[in-house]
């Protein structure tokens, strides 16, 4: 008897559940409202959803964005003068357009040297490349009360300094927006 009984038992629970899940539970359902004459469930309406374009940027936010990019001019062994480019010269009409409005607002010059000479020799160096730039801008038109200059001599090398080109590279000045 035990045989057929629970079998039988398993099958009416199945049954019973399933009528109370399709036919009781259902309409508290969160999914939706339930149709109770049409036995199905209705779909609430999808939300309005406000597409919002991004602000455009402006011309400011476009110069700030430049400016906090770091800017390296590069030195020559034994030279101070600069090497001109197209990017150096975006970067410095920007930076004079975006200085002459916000007068609160400084850049920041650090001179760089390769590893060539003296710890003292090298931080004395950096600190009068990033001089040389300083002056350089300033005979440019820019405030020189706008312009900040520190030297971290060889502290701070962009590439080795095992190779001429690391070197090179090392022998720079950085220039970006102080923050």
């Amino acid at each position: 008897m035990n045989r057929i009984l629970i079998p039988l038992l398993i099958v009416l629970w199945s049954l019973l559940y399933s009528w109370f899940w399709n036919c009781e539970r259902k309409p508290h359902c969160s999914t939706g409202e339930y149709d109770g004459n049409n036995m199905a469930v209705i779909a609430p309406a999808e939300p309005e959803v406000e597409v919002v374009e991004p602000a455009p940027i402006t011309e400011e936010a476009a110069a700030e964005e430049l400016l906090f990019e770091p800017l390296d001019v590069y030195f020559e062994t034994a030279k101070s003068s600069i090497t001109h480019t197209e990017e150096i010269d975006n970067f410095l009409s920007t930076a004079k357009k975006y200085l002459a409005a916000h007068p609160d607002k400084k850049l920041s010059i650090v001179g760089h040297t390769d590893s060539d000479g003296t710890d003292v020799t090298n931080d004395r160096l950096s600190l009068v490349r990033a001089n040389l730039l300083k002056d350089f801008l300033v005979k440019d038109g820019f405030n020189a009360n706008q312009l900040i200059t520190s030297g971290k001599g060889e502290m701070m090398p962009l590439a080795s300094n095992d190779t001429p080109e690391g070197k090179a590279k090392n022998r720079r000045a950085t220039v970006k927006l102080a923050r």
